[in-house]
């Protein structure tokens, strides 16, 4: 009975491949001393081991991209920025596919040892089943990209403000050797200072070289290679609920139970007939 009263229940999927294409941010390596625009001083800072890294790790903080794994992918398929807006790209009833209305209908899972995403969607009309799983799919691209590309566009500004900073700095320290230069014939003063601007330059010339390679990324698109859609949803032709084999084993052995009953409780009746009609009189 329930396979002809419940309506039936397709399934579609598509399945995503994932990858980290973010580009390392590391800066300095160990044997490097940076000095970056400070207080104003006649002598360079000399930086210790444990400053320096302290200060190599602040900026790789700064200039980093979001560390994603399969299953962190996994987790932002069912975004809600990604539900609302293939909700409003199909034109789907807003009060009928709310966000945990639609979350219900999808099923998300990684393809054990692999970088790919299956993404499953349930739905009576097996065309938009299908449809939903793209549209899903694609959306859930899209975000990521377009994530992606604000924080490369939010690593080129501030790497833009840290060479900005470098650069009135070597001006700075560039007139300070000049008028010693000028005035004073101290050679180790002179020496110290040369040294100063000379790590102000390689600082500068490290944050120019990442600043090129962000703008390389940018411009080379590289963010669109981490999610692809390897494989769009085909359009289920068998229902997955109710299962029809399934039900109709269930309703004969039902209507079988039924069936004795029924033989017993007439039987039964028939045999305490005599004695009702006694009774009775």
């Amino acid at each position: 009975l329930s396979f002809f009263v419940i309506k039936p229940t397709y399934e579609a999927t598509t399945t995503l491949s994932v990858t980290d294409v973010t580009p390392a941010t590391g800066f300095f390596g160990s044997n490097t001393t940076v000095i970056l625009p400070g207080k104003d001083s006649n002598l360079p800072t000399v930086q210790s081991d444990s400053i320096e890294k302290d200060l190599s790790l602040l900026l790789s903080s700064l200039l980093k991209y979001p560390n994603m794994s399969v299953e962190a992918f996994k987790e932002e398929v069912t975004n809600p920025i990604v539900l609302m807006n293939t909700v409003k790209q199909l034109g789907l009833d807003p009060q009928k596919y709310t966000i945990e209305n639609l979350k219900k209908q999808i099923s998300v899972s990684v393809i054990n040892n692999t970088n790919l995403i299956t993404v499953t969607v349930k739905e009576n009309d097996p065309k938009l089943a299908a449809k939903i799983a793209d549209t899903i799919a694609q959306n859930f691209r899209t975000y990521i990209i377009e994530r992606n590309n604000r924080q490369t566009d939010k690593l080129i500004e501030t790497l833009n403000k840290l060479i900005t900073l470098q650069n009135d700095k070597i001006k700075e320290v560039t007139a300070e050797l000049n008028k010693i230069q000028t005035n004073s014939q101290d050679k180790l003063l002179i020496e110290q200072k040369q040294k100063q601007l000379d790590l102000l330059k390689t600082t500068r010339d490290i944050m120019l070289e990442k600043y090129n390679m962000l703008e390389l990324v940018k411009e080379s698109e590289l963010g669109n290679q981490s999610i692809l859609i390897t494989s769009k949803a085909l359009i289920p032709d068998k229902p997955v609920a109710p299962k029809k084999s399934l039900n109709i084993i269930i309703a004969f052995i039902l209507g079988l139970m039924v069936s004795i009953f029924i033989v017993f409780f007439m039987e039964y009746w028939k045999n305490t007939e005599p004695k009702r009609a006694v009774e009775s009189k």
